[in-house]
């Protein structure tokens, strides 16, 4: 039996893959030319994550393009949400995805969101079945 410890982290691969395969799936009209791939520290609720302030700790960031996955300091995540928060800043500047996932509290649920554009966005809940796979809950759309 796993720990909740490595049972997150498995869970938390599961998210990334899933989300990671929804993006380059896409055809290259409806895709984004870039995202952000983020893991947050824990959360409790999945509204956490949203608005221009989080005080959920951002531990991890990566942009990924066609060719691959580089990581990228946190800031550089950070800088750019406050860009997209401002009150100056044009929607028209970026096409750019963000891909993020976090643990819930506890450790045994992931929350996963998939924004690739304002009406094309989700969030899901993942939990590791009685069989070993993931089973995914949609929380959100838009």
């Amino acid at each position: 039996m796993m720990d909740a410890n490595s049972a997150g982290r498995w869970l938390i691969v599961q998210a990334v893959r899933r989300l990671v395969a929804g993006w380059s799936s896409r055809d290259e009209q409806r895709r984004p030319g870039g995202a952000w791939v983020l893991l947050w520290g824990p959360i409790a609720r999945d509204e956490d994550l949203e608005g221009a302030t989080v005080m959920v700790p951002l531990l991890a960031a990566w942009f990924l393009t066609d060719a691959g996955f580089v990581r990228r300091d946190v800031w550089s995540y950070l800088r750019h949400r406050a860009l997209r928060y401002s009150s100056v800043f044009s929607p028209l500047a970026t096409e750019v995805g963000v891909l993020e996932v976090a643990l819930y509290r506890g450790g045994t649920q992931v929350y996963a969101a998939s924004h690739l554009g304002p009406r094309d966005a989700y969030g899901v809940r993942l939990e590791r079945g009685p069989d070993g796979e993931s089973l995914e809950q949609r929380v959100w759309v838009s």
